[in-house]
């Protein structure tokens, strides 16, 4: 069979892509949800764009004696740092895209050229521009040559696309070896923990040095940004490429070693669903991922926040960094408390076993995981931020008691499965969907807002905050029968989803 012609190979793949994203956006979420989404996406918008073309009139807060563009140019190093970690998170590589292709008669070499330029177009890399381009427009081009400026903006469209391309790297290489990713993960917390207890503050000189010799017409540091670019965009382009020539192994098949511990009879049947709770999320790659994603929440990212307050500082940090310190957890593995189940479901319903004991058993682990990433971050806490004490215990409680049940909540209403066996790709988000994402908002909104209402009595509020959250605690008996009436009207339901949506 002949091979379709370059020119209408990437005719028939754009044509194709733009029926993909049409029939997208006719389907999946009903008119409240896309209500809500138009309304979010048009908010991120317009405070990126004010922020980008009034920047002066927020960096004088926090640096009233240096000019805008010296702020940026001391942080862009950081900033895409921190999108390359938001990619690594949430972006999925060119290879779930293509896999349809394959049986048509079209050349690999087209394929990765045409997925690799079009993964570009993400809202990673559009969002940025939002901030970047009327910056440019208003510090940056009035007060330099068409040149340097010019440069300085190519830079920036570099940085992104380097970001984006390491990204497709890293998960390629951590596709083939994921344990790699633990060793990495601790390497960077162990130089985040470096830079920030030896106040150098590397990235922030490196990074100002860099762009101010762009700035100069220096074409030494724009010609590292260049290299950086073109080396890591061909060497994920060859990866792609192997990856077809050579499919990934399937992990469905593969076999974690058994690790065996018996819970006594003494705590009966809760003990037992605790016990298959945890053997299940750690003999399975994809609930095992969120297990080590929540602690790197509670450790690397963690270091990161407490080290960004001292320059972006306040209530509202203090909020994330007590909610993510001990709430890890519950905010990742706890969203699918139920998909994780999906499996054998119906299993759970022919069981002789009341919804009541699997909600309390679930309720348990999520309480008990609050407790263990407290213990795990409290030394973070003394060796850098010893002032946040109060907060860290204060949220103990709150995220034991409140967001606990607002996450079992969202997990109780989940309709659509999770194949635990399967990996996909290294961040699996089968079973997600946008109300998750959203979700984040009643979660983490409200004890931000009451941070940001109480700073001027912070003892005070912290404990009314706690005080909420062991009432709640309190009333575990009272949320467990909630849940499980909720489970028994919506059983049925729940059952049909996870059936009609399994692959």
């Amino acid at each position: 069979m002949n091979s379709i012609r370059g020119l209408d190979t990437y005719r028939l793949l754009i044509r194709n892509q733009w029926r993909t994203m049409r029939r997208s956006t006719r389907s999946g979420h009903n008119l409240f949800m896309w209500i809500v989404l138009g309304v979010m996406v048009a908010y991120a918008t317009f405070t990126l764009f004010v922020l980008g073309f009034f920047f002066d009139r927020f960096s004088i807060i926090l640096f009233p004696s240096e000019e805008p563009v010296l702020v940026v140019n001391k942080f862009l190093l950081a900033g895409f740092l921190s999108l390359f970690f938001i990619r690594f998170l949430f972006q999925k590589t060119p290879r779930m895209i293509l896999s349809p292709y394959l049986h048509l008669p079209i050349k690999k070499r087209h394929l990765v050229a045409f997925f690799q330029a079009s993964s570009l177009l993400t809202i990673h890399n559009i969002y940025p521009l939002l901030f970047f381009i009327p910056f440019w427009m208003r510090f940056v081009r009035p007060e330099h040559t068409v040149i340097s400026s010019s440069l300085w903006l190519a830079s920036i469209l570099l940085l992104m696309g380097a970001s984006h391309y390491g990204n497709l790297v890293l998960r390629s290489l951590l596709a083939r070896r994921a344990a790699w990713f633990y060793p990495l993960m601790a390497l960077l917390v162990v130089v985040a923990i470096v830079d920030e207890t030896s106040g150098q503050g590397l990235t922030s000189t490196i990074s100002a040095y860099m762009f101010a010799q762009i700035l100069s017409e220096g074409a030494l540091s724009f010609g590292l940004i260049c290299g950086v670019f073109f080396i890591l965009a061909a060497w994920s382009s060859i990866m792609l490429m192997r990856t077809l020539r050579k499919p990934l192994a399937s992990s469905s098949g593969a076999t974690t070693k058994r690790t065996k511990f018996r819970v006594p009879a003494r705590y009966g049947i809760t003990g037992q669903l605790l016990h298959l709770e945890i053997l299940l999320m750690w003999r399975n790659r994809r609930p095992r991922h969120y297990l080590f994603l929540s602690l790197m929440f509670s450790t690397m990212y963690l270091v990161v926040m407490m080290a960004s307050e001292r320059v972006y500082g306040g209530a509202i940090f203090d909020g994330l960094i007590g909610l993510f310190a001990s709430g890890g957890l519950a905010l990742n593995y706890g969203q699918l408390m139920f998909s994780w189940d999906s499996r054998h479901f119906d299993g759970i319903l022919a069981r002789n076993i009341t919804f009541k004991q699997v909600v309390h058993a679930k309720l348990l682990l999520l309480q008990l995981s609050c407790l263990v990433l407290f213990v795990i971050s409290l030394p973070l806490f003394l060796w850098f931020k010893p002032e946040l004490l109060v907060v860290h215990f204060a949220f103990l409680f709150y995220n034991a008691g409140i967001t606990t049940i607002l996450v079992m909540e969202l997990a109780s209403r989940n309709l659509s499965p999770v194949d635990i066996s399967q990996s996909g790709s290294f961040f699996n988000y089968e079973g997600f969907s946008a109300k998750h994402w959203l979700w984040f908002i009643p979660t983490a909104l409200p004890p931000t807002l009451f941070m940001i209402a109480v700073q001027d009595n912070l003892i005070v509020g912290l404990v009314f905050l706690s005080s909420i959250g062991l009432v709640s605690l309190l009333a575990t008996d009272m949320w467990t029968n909630y849940f499980a009436n909720a489970l028994t009207r919506r059983k049925y339901i729940m059952a049909e989803g996870f059936r009609k949506h399994a692959r």
